[in-house]
């Protein structure tokens, strides 16, 4: 989330308390996906958080440590239910810059449509049912429908994920911060990962 120019919640309070805990004076910025990972492969930055695995490879990145696991969901209105299972053969909405697993990414040839538009636009999308469903993160999908109650009410929760992602701290091979320092430290406080995941109560 980003209030002005001032990025929050709970990945960038995660971050920022567990480096400040290190000494480091952490200053954090948002950029388009790409930005990001071109900005951490040439030193730019010294770490990315919310990679993939998958990405932090590909990239020449170094994976530190797990910040999340996240559920991906199947969204759909409330009168014509869709389970995760049932994902294929519609049109789907996904959030820009997501990635959402190996199954997914496999099929997507299975899927009639798919749009890419912002969360905000996913559930009003499903809201005017000018889609079938959509891909969200379980955390932003519970923002979003806290933040608008009057699209939380017309929309359904798949019971299954459609993905589990981990999401990783990962920092650039060009990096200025001192990883014998940091891997110490982490060693000592040896960092819970923030989990998101789907519950019986999520409906």
């Amino acid at each position: 989330m980003v209030d002005g120019a001032n990025p929050g919640g709970l990945l960038v309070d995660y971050v920022h308390d567990l480096l400040a805990s290190f000494g480091y004076d952490v200053k954090i910025e948002v950029y388009p996906w790409k930005r990001a990972i071109d900005a951490a492969r040439d030193g730019s930055v010294d770490v990315i958080f919310c990679a993939e695995a998958g990405q932090a490879t590909t990239y020449g990145l170094n994976y530190e440590f797990p910040i999340l696991v996240s559920d991906t969901i199947l969204i759909s209105h409330k009168n014509y239910p869709l389970e995760a299972n049932q994902l294929w053969d519609h049109r789907i909405a996904v959030g820009a810059g997501y990635w959402y697993g190996d199954v997914f990414e496999s099929r997507r040839s299975d899927v009639e449509t798919i749009e890419v538009v912002d969360d905000h636009t996913i559930l009003r999308m499903i809201a005017s049912q000018r889609a079938d469903a959509g891909l969200m993160e379980k955390a932003v999908a519970d923002s979003l429908m806290h933040t608008y109650p009057e699209l939380g009410e017309l929309l359904y929760i798949s019971k299954q994920p459609v993905a589990t992602q981990t999401f990783y701290f990962a920092t650039s091979p060009e990096t200025k911060v001192d990883m014998r320092h940091l891997r110490r430290h982490l060693a000592i406080a040896d960092p819970v990962p923030i989990i998101q995941q789907l519950t019986a109560a999520s409906n």
